[in-house]
């Protein structure tokens, strides 16, 4: 587990001046000493002891707190001396109730690892009754910082002048101090009861103006407008559930803006930087945008919503950094899930940056959220892990973007964090107490925090810090790199001189990591930071990193035993299998006993998971291991080491007599509670961070200290094992991971070794710690080799026994499997004899199923095809008599036809009749008529018309002879005319009828 943190030691003055700056280093001495300060910084970051050591630092640089003012008169030059000095401060005592002319007192700033200035608020002269310091504020031009303890107090420091002086008005409850940008020296004071002040540093009367504004409704925050927009005398005030716009100058409210009516609750309220419009943020998360001048919702966002959907769609690939804040010596966490409130929504704090239009949002998920001011769209993305901001501000600085936030925590210190929200490996870490505020100064150079007390911190120092370790872990992933180039052509003095340089760092590590060094460090944190604990490794056991040594053993390839044992070996990842089988390839041609030893790959196992691409360390550090800590385990090889195991026993049984009698009683013995642990190196009983931890002990303690971890162990579980009821539940007990701390178990080994007596203690067989020289790697003896070397003439003897066992098999089974072919050749063809038979009969008895199925089908088709014939016939006289029926519908049809036509020329030729009828009428009317109006009185009219009347009636009668001579000769006419026609159709009725009898006579 990497530790990423940096302390408040790795702030320091040195860090800054060009002659020390890592740009400049051109030896690697300098360097490596920042590797050694690396290192103790990670250590110290995860120290619980820090806020001690914090305390001890201000309690030797805090001078004698000024007793009274007339001191102060009476002797000046001393006070004065006394304050240049020192640069921590008691601010004065003054007697409560007592107007005093304002006294001036001088200052000293100071540069103690980035923090130049520290203020305490004493309320008595002795010192022994203190306040605290509840808000400050910069003034415009940065020069003068005003702050307000929590009795009342307003102090104003001079940052220019050095001095510092209280003011004789109070400010009662008061909540927050900001500065008025828009006059230089006023500030405006919100409190508890809903008042706001005006405050002139400038005047003798410092407070010009109050005024309540909310009753009995503190006042959460004052936000001042940029001095170039419009309306720059207005001022947001937010108290609990409005916003309030505040003329300054008039010194009144002009609106009011409630949120009650949607049923939200406002959290945050401020305007937008070089903007006059309004930035509100509320509980349920979402963001609105109003204008400042017409006071009217402009826009709003969902600022969650768009992470998750950025997150959704682009994966890992929409984070801008992912933060991780790992402390190697802390087991808690910075959140107290238990006490989350998630009642007032996800955004815990906000910030905006003065010059790049960018606004974050810390959220209480470990989320940081950088929108843009301008286009309110998500623009970046950072994830934090394990830890989450409370507050933060950005730390302006050109093609950077740097966050400086304070950690959440509860009933514990928290920590100032600088982030560089585009790499995710920079960032430091400062430890700076409980609950914590912080402010930067408006031109970004000052950063304020205030937890009991008021610590001003430079910016430029931080910022100098955090590239000092940004270029240290660029020179540090560069000298560790593994996979360096290779060297083409013949430039044999440059990689020599490569080579050269590399072992001189190598040896300016081993001599800066020195073991006594590092054994203090392990000491006061009782192990190692996960970063650099490989390096502390190879520093401790001073590995000479021979690779050539190394690389000649790897030529040698895989001896056949270790071959033939590999393939049992159950590992799913192939590259860590690879990795193991390379490095017991090498210890097997380093050491033959190697290669017959069974244990040695679960020994080994755990070393080569934690470096499985680095072969080279992992090969000298079990070198290092089998020549010392495992030295006796080899004597009575392929048996158990009875010998350390006896030394275990015997320690145990003068600890713990009782477990030992327990074990005898259940008839265990030392190889079976104590061998299954010290073979897999304790990597079967504790997990990986654990047993790095373990480790870290081991490797600075004597090569016999894993025997006193044996004898804790057992100590430690013994309630647990005497409570097993059987030797295998108890076997198997040790072969599985049980609850146990490391710390405890370390101490308890330690205190066992440290009082272990001297006929038992195992020093008095084992040699101490011998380091690997370089270029060679020295032979490995403590193991019967005479047996050995027995054991590989057998193991020999037995191979070429069994090479011809082998060739005789073979020949055996070429005979063997000739006679199988001539004895399956035979018993095929019987087989296929009898198969024919089978077949056969099972042809023929087919071939007769079917004859007698085709029989079936033909008297089945017979009989289909006469009844085929009968429903054809039927068919057949259906449609006859269907077409019998409509051709005698047709006939009548034409029948009716006909008889309508005939009916039509008699109407016709009646009406005719009648048409000519009247007209000879008419005519006979018209001759009367002129025949009476011709003749005139002598005659009479009878004589008169008695011609034209003869005539008529001659008339008359030839017209009715022509009209009955119509009536009579027209008939036979008409017949003439139409004779061939009527004939036809009489005949075809005649036809139609004999048909139409004779279909009744073919039903009858």
């Amino acid at each position: 587990m990497a530790n990423n943190g940096e302390s408040a030691d790795k702030i320091v003055p040195n860090s800054v001046n060009e002659k020390n700056s890592p740009k400049n280093v051109e030896a690697p001495n300098a360097w490596v000493q920042e590797i050694v300060d690396e290192i103790q910084d990670a250590a110290v970051t995860g120290s619980a002891e820090n806020n001690a050591e914090e305390e001890n630092l201000n309690a030797a640089v805090s001078p004698t707190p000024l007793e009274n003012m007339n001191d102060y008169e009476q002797n000046p030059q001393d006070d004065e001396q006394d304050l240049h000095d020192y640069s921590t401060y008691d601010l004065p005592y003054v007697p409560l109730g007592k107007e005093i002319p304002e006294r001036k007192y001088p200052f000293r700033l100071k540069n103690d690892k980035g923090k130049i200035l520290t203020t305490f608020v004493n309320l008595d002269r002795y010192g022994v009754r203190s306040s605290l310091i509840v808000t400050c504020a910069f003034n415009q031009n940065c020069s003068l910082i005003v702050l307000i303890a929590e009795c009342g107090y307003i102090y104003a420091l001079d940052l220019v002048r050095k001095h510092y002086w209280r003011l004789n008005e109070k400010a009662n409850n008061a909540t927050i101090i900001t500065t008025w940008t828009k006059k230089n020296n006023h500030f405006l004071i919100g409190n508890l009861l809903g008042e706001i002040a005006l405050l002139d540093l400038d005047k003798s009367n410092k407070v010009i103006k109050r005024r309540i504004i909310s009753k009995d409704v503190y006042i959460l925050s004052i936000s001042v407008p940029d001095p170039s927009t419009k309306r720059s005398n207005l001022v947001v005030v937010q108290t609990g559930l409005e916003a309030i716009m505040f003329d300054v100058e008039q010194f009144v409210v002009t609106h009011r803006l409630l949120f009650t009516k949607n049923k939200l609750q406002l959290k945050f309220a401020s305007y937008f930087p070089q903007s006059d419009k309004i930035f509100c943020c509320f509980t349920n998360d979402a963001v609105q945008v109003w204008s400042g001048v017409n006071l009217q919702n402009v826009r709003m966002i969902q600022p969650l919503k768009m992470r998750d959907r950025k997150l959704r769609m682009q994966g890992a690939a929409g984070l801008s950094a992912d933060f991780v804040l790992c402390q190697d010596y802390k087991d808690y966490s910075n959140v107290d899930c238990k006490v989350t409130n998630y009642s007032a929504g996800m955004i815990m704090h906000y910030c905006f940056h003065p010059d790049n239009g960018l606004l974050c949002l810390s959220t209480l998920d470990g989320y940081l959220l950088l929108i843009n001011t301008y286009t309110l769209e998500l623009q970046h993305i950072c994830r934090l892990q394990d830890f989450i901001l409370k507050n933060c501000v950005f730390l302006n600085q050109s093609k950077e973007l740097l966050i400086c936030g304070v950690t959440h925590a509860r009933r514990i210190e928290s920590n100032m964090v600088i982030l560089n929200c585009l790499k995710k490996d920079v960032k430091l870490v400062i430890p700076i107490g409980m609950s914590p505020k912080l402010s930067i100064s408006p031109d970004g150079k000052l950063l304020s925090v205030i937890t009991a007390n008021l610590n001003i911190w430079s910016v430029c120092d931080i910022y100098n810090a955090l590239k000092s370790q940004e270029e240290c872990l660029r020179l540090l992933k560069l000298s560790f790199k593994q996979n360096k180039p290779v060297l083409l052509g013949p430039s044999r003095r440059r990689r020599s001189a490569l080579a050269a340089q590399e072992e001189s760092l190598n040896e300016d590590i081993r001599n800066l990591l020195s073991r006594e060094r590092l054994i203090s460090v392990l000491r006061e944190f009782h192990w190692f930071p996960s970063k650099y604990r490989v390096l502390i490794w190879c520093a401790l056991l001073q590995l000479p990193y021979n690779r050539t040594e190394f690389y000649q053993l790897l030529k040698m390839g895989i001896p056949p035993l270790v071959k033939q044992r590999a393939q049992q070996l159950q590992i799913r990842n192939g590259a860590l299998k690879n990795a193991l089988i390379r490095i017991w390839s090498c210890l097997a041609h380093w050491c033959p006993v190697f290669a017959h030893c069974k244990f040695l790959p679960q020994l080994i196992f755990p070393f080569v998971k934690l470096l499985p691409r680095h072969s080279l360390v992992v090969f000298e550090i079990c070198v290092t291991l089998l020549t010392n800590h495992f030295q006796l385990w080899f004597e009575f090889h392929p048996l158990e080491p009875k010998n350390y195991l006896g030394l275990c026993e015997n320690i145990l049984q003068y600890e713990c007599p009782k477990l030992c009698k327990f074990y005898a009683s259940m008839h265990v013995s030392v190889e079976h509670y104590a061998w299954p642990l010290l073979s897999t190196a304790f990597s079967e009983i504790f997990s990986e961070d654990d047993w790095l931890r373990l480790w870290d002990n081991i490797l600075t303690s004597p090569p016999y200290y894993p025997i006193f971890i044996v004898v804790a162990y057992n100590i430690a579980h013994h309630r647990v094992i005497t409570r097993l009821p059987d030797k295998p539940t108890i076997l198997a007990y040790f072969h599985e991971q049980n609850p146990s701390d490391v710390s405890l178990l370390i101490k308890s080994a330690t205190r066992i070794m440290r009082g272990c007596p001297k006929t038992l203690h195992p020093e008095r067989y084992m040699t101490e710690l011998q380091c690997i020289p370089k270029k060679v790697y020295p032979k490995f003896l403590n193991y019967p080799r005479e047996w050995l070397a027995k054991h590989e003439q057998d193991i020999a003897a037995v191979q070429r026994e069994k090479q011809c066992i082998d060739a005789r098999i073979r020949q055996l089974e070429l005979e063997e499997m000739k006679l199988m072919e001539r004895l399956q050749c035979g018993l095929r063809r019987e087989e296929h004899d009898k198969q024919v038979k089978k077949m056969e009969k099972l042809y023929r008895d087919s071939l007769k199923r079917e004859e007698e199925r085709l029989a079936c089908q033909r008297q089945m088709l017979t009989m289909y095809q006469k009844e085929l014939r009968n429903r054809k016939a039927e068919v057949a006289a259906q449609v006859q008599e269907s077409e019998q029926r409509q051709r005698a519908l047709q006939m009548e049809k034409d029948l009716e036809l006909l008889m309508q036509s005939i009916e039509c020329e008699r109407t016709r030729n009646d009406a005719d009749l009648f048409m000519a009828e009247e007209e000879l009428r008419n005519q006979e009317m018209e001759l009367f008529v002129q025949k009476c109006l011709t003749d005139s009185g002598a005659c009479s009219l009878r004589t008169k018309y008695y011609n034209d009347i003869k005539k008529l009636c001659n008339e008359r009668r030839e017209l009715k002879q022509q009209v009955n001579e119509l009536s009579n000769i027209p008939k036979p006419t008409y017949k003439t005319k139409q004779n061939r026609q009527l004939d036809t159709i009489e005949e075809r009725i005649e036809e139609l009828q004999k048909e139409f009898n004779e279909i009744l006579n073919s039903k009858e």
